[in-house]
């Protein structure tokens, strides 16, 4: 446990550090941890049976993410993107000649979307502020943090028993209402419509189980109990980030659908 807390702090230190510095160390360093993350991932679909398209998938995502970080991630980042969506589709029936499956080109879109649309949105969202990274870090911390004291404290009833045994309701409410006061609280401090920023408390708190438990049905696919070993007592990448990377695209839907002011 003492190990666990220690190098949490050290990665929570870092990640802070890197997003407030922004510029190219942040961009690399997003660069880095989405090849990190789709190895991650290759290896668990791997261990399904499934052979994805790593050099495709990856250089993919390195083009992507170049580009979104010279852009403005507006409707050319999007033509990108779905010239990259066609790439992957045109590549289909030229990996199935040489022996590959329509599922293996699938799990391979799946990794892309996974991974790198995140990573695209998160260069995105930093060249705006850096507050809006640090905002979906909170409600993530806030919300896994809070689910598991509750859980451990009053937890009875299994939330997804076949997926994940110990996460129960008990667990998920507290996660939810420290996530949507956590909200109400930084933007009272902030200047923010409170109103607002509590439900996006709500949706990320609800959108980053939904993260966490679509990891864990990947892993139980795979046969195994973390995705890799990036950080000791904490597993892989994917282990830390699954709730992080999915709220990242449900906080840039309602940021740009609603606003935060």
């Amino acid at each position: 446990m003492l190990k666990r807390t220690f190098w949490g702090i050290i990665a929570a230190a870092v990640f802070t550090a890197v997003i407030i510095l922004g510029g190219w160390i942040f961009t690399l360093a997003v660069l880095l941890f989405a090849v990190a993350g789709l190895m991650e991932y290759f290896h668990l679909v791997e261990r399904t049976g499934r052979k994805p398209y790593r050099f495709l998938t990856i250089s993919a995502t390195i083009l992507f993410l170049l580009f979104s970080s010279m852009v403005e991630f507006r409707s050319l980042t999007i033509v990108f993107f779905m010239s990259l969506f066609v790439l992957f589709i045109g590549a289909i029936p030229v990996y199935y000649s040489r022996g590959r499956s329509f599922i293996d080109g699938a799990v391979s879109l799946y990794g892309f979307m996974y991974v790198s649309i995140p990573s695209g949105i998160a260069i995105f969202l930093r060249s705006l502020n850096p507050v809006h990274l640090l905002l979906i870090a909170g409600y993530t911390w806030i919300n896994d943090s809070m689910a598991l004291f509750t859980g451990k404290l009053l937890g009875r009833h299994k939330l997804a028993p076949t997926i994940s045994p110990n996460k129960t309701w008990e667990g998920f409410a507290g996660g939810l209402i420290s996530s949507i006061a956590f909200g109400y609280a930084f933007a009272l401090y902030a200047g923010l419509n409170p109103y607002k920023l509590a439900l996006f408390g709500l949706v990320l708190s609800i959108t980053g189980t939904m993260g966490d438990l679509a990891e864990s049905v990947i892993k139980r696919e795979a046969g195994v109990k973390d995705s890799g070993k990036f950080l000791p007592g904490h597993g892989g990448i994917l282990d830390r980030v699954d709730s992080f990377i999915i709220n990242i695209l449900a906080y840039f839907i309602m940021f740009v659908v609603l606003g935060i002011k």
